[in-house]
């Protein structure tokens, strides 16, 4: 029987699915979904239409459906599942702190779900299946509105030190056991000319420059774009510019890293002609004993589908699963009764206790037993900081769980709920 895992790529108005074959790596022919999201309502609406978009899209599978993976943006807890995108970022404004694994499990019942960040799902996408495939060592960009990046040991996402420098400098053995990483895996935040990273390679400098060239302000990149393959000169000049400012940030990130190669996407990918030949020639005057292929990314789009689907094949799915409460814990009856009297009246219930108790797996079987009886729960991690931004969902019942849970300022009308440790 085929089996399959479930991706998702999380955009900032919809969200994509599709069904990886467990054994081509291949996508399953008509299976995908593409559902609009709306990330700055509550909650339960929120996680209502990814609810619905991995039932349907499991329903396109011809056998087994293994789990699910997302590639979402963050600030995020990827390996808790917890959202950590605070207030006034203009995404997921309300949902911070929610615990979207739990709710998501709840679509496939028993099945791992995984998240991971949206450049490195792009990055493992083009690992599979995309130019990145068969390096040891790549590093994947995406050049556009912003700069994304992810470097990749064997297809598995290095995440840096808190110690690394602010500019890596080449090790004396490039291709050394232990790589130069920027913290996080991320290089957006890097400073570079008396900026960011993040501020020099994408679109909006492209039209700064042109701007600040020709006195002349378009729209956007696509505009620069035209005129360059048109024969401007300034156009072209910023290309040129915007080319070597890149092999000079990059070089040392790529020697200390020791890649062997540099993928390339993002709306800018499809400038290549205009960038990549002068690059290519910079680069290698930085880097002359270190060969490092450059290539344009080949899934596009598709990679983060691709990649958060796949990831899950470098994880032991059982780390993903709540595990069961131990035989020691006493009062879940209780619990769950005191938690349907609350929702049936004051809709909020902070849920306080040790850190010794096994919140994932109590989380778990609460969350089951409110389902059988008809109530949908809000979960919000309450060892997020700050408390005053868990904002409870005022269409569903919402639990602050966890040590501190009772600092969470969620008003009068709300329970405290404190549990003991045997």
């Amino acid at each position: 029987m085929a089996s399959y895992y479930l991706g998702i790529d999380v955009g900032g108005s919809h969200i994509t699915l599709d069904l990886i074959d467990s054994v081509s790596f291949r996508p399953l022919s008509g299976a995908t979904v593409r559902k609009a999201l709306d990330t700055h309502v509550e909650p339960s609406a929120v996680l209502a239409v990814f609810d619905a978009a991995i039932r349907e899209c499991a329903t396109k599978a011809d056998g087994e459906v293994l789990g699910v993976g997302l590639a979402i943006p963050g600030p995020f807890d990827y390996e808790r599942g917890i959202c950590r995108i605070t207030p006034g970022q203009k995404k997921y404004d309300l949902s911070f702190g929610v615990n979207f694994r739990q709710s998501l499990s709840r679509a496939l019942p028993g099945k791992p779900v995984l998240f991971v960040n949206d450049a490195a799902g792009f990055a493992l996408g083009e690992y599979f299946n995309g130019s990145a495939k068969g390096f040891r060592r790549p590093v994947v960009v995406t050049l556009g509105t912003g700069f994304g990046a992810s470097f990749l040991l064997e297809g598995r996402p290095q995440q840096g030190s808190a110690n690394c420098p602010a500019v890596a400098q080449p090790p004396a053995t490039p291709n050394s056991d232990h790589p130069v990483v920027p913290t996080g895996g991320e290089l957006w935040h890097i400073p570079f000319l008396d900026k960011i990273a993040d501020d020099i390679f994408g679109t909006r400098w492209l039209i700064a420059e042109y701007a600040r060239i020709t006195g002349q302000t378009v729209p956007g990149g696509k505009e620069i774009a035209q005129a360059a393959f048109s024969g401007d000169a300034a156009a072209r000049q910023v290309y040129a510019t915007f080319a070597t400012n890149l092999a000079e940030f990059i070089a040392p990130w790529l020697a200390g890293f020791g890649a062997d190669a540099f993928v390339i996407g993002g709306n800018l990918a499809r400038d290549w002609e205009l960038f990549a030949p002068i690059f290519e020639a910079e680069l290698k005057k930085r880097l002359p004993n270190q060969p490092v292929a450059v290539k344009p990314c080949a899934l596009g789009e598709g990679a983060p589908v691709v990649g958060a689907a796949l990831a899950q094949t470098l994880v032991d799915p059982q780390s993903l699963l709540p595990g069961e409460l131990p035989p020691s814990f006493k009062g879940f009856d209780f619990i769950l009764k005191e938690l349907v009297k609350a929702a049936s009246t004051v809709k909020r219930l902070r849920l306080d206790g040790s850190e010794k108790i096994a919140w994932g797996a109590l989380v778990n079987k609460l969350d089951t037993a409110l389902l059988k009886q008809g109530i949908r729960t809000v979960w919000f991690d309450a060892t997020s900081r700050p408390h005053t931004d868990i904002r409870a969902d005022n269409t569903a019942f919402s639990v602050a769980y966890g040590p501190t849970a009772e600092q969470t300022p969620w008003g009068d009308d709300v329970q405290t709920l404190v549990l003991g440790v045997d």
